[in-house]
């Protein structure tokens, strides 16, 4: 009866552990790895970035995104990436992980304006990952 209850709190902690960590990869803030023309604090003027997926990408793949050169997300099936931008030009990266087609990042520069809201969907077209 020991063994069972050892193996069970074991499974417990990884399965907390492992949800912490999924928790903190897809939220919507920008990291402090992200530059500072990327990010903005909301008094300033900062636009929104919203990127969906579309359930055509699969179930078993995540969606890396990057502003900028910085990574600042990661979402699965039915998560949404939100998160702030400075007004100015910025480059938003996507690319599906597992990547076993060996597909370059899917690339979209674009002029922000403060206070707007920009939503991008990532969806497969033909043998790309694309952002409309």
């Amino acid at each position: 009866m020991k063994r069972f209850n050892y193996h069970f709190c074991v499974l417990l902690i990884v399965t907390l552990v492992c949800a912490g960590l999924s928790a903190c990869e897809t939220s919507g803030t920008a990291g402090p790895g992200a530059p500072a023309s990327a990010a903005a604090p909301a008094g300033q003027g900062a636009a929104s970035l919203v990127i969906r997926r579309t359930p055509n990408l699969g179930t078993a793949s995540f969606l890396d995104i990057k502003v900028d050169g910085a990574r600042v997300g990661s979402i699965g099936v039915g998560e949404t990436y939100r998160g702030r931008l400075s007004p100015g030009q910025h480059t938003v990266s996507v690319i599906i992980r597992p990547n076993q087609m060996f597909l370059s990042p899917t690339t979209k520069t674009f002029t922000v304006a403060a206070g707007q809201t920009y939503t991008m969907t990532a969806a497969w077209q033909g043998q790309t990952v694309v952002l409309l």
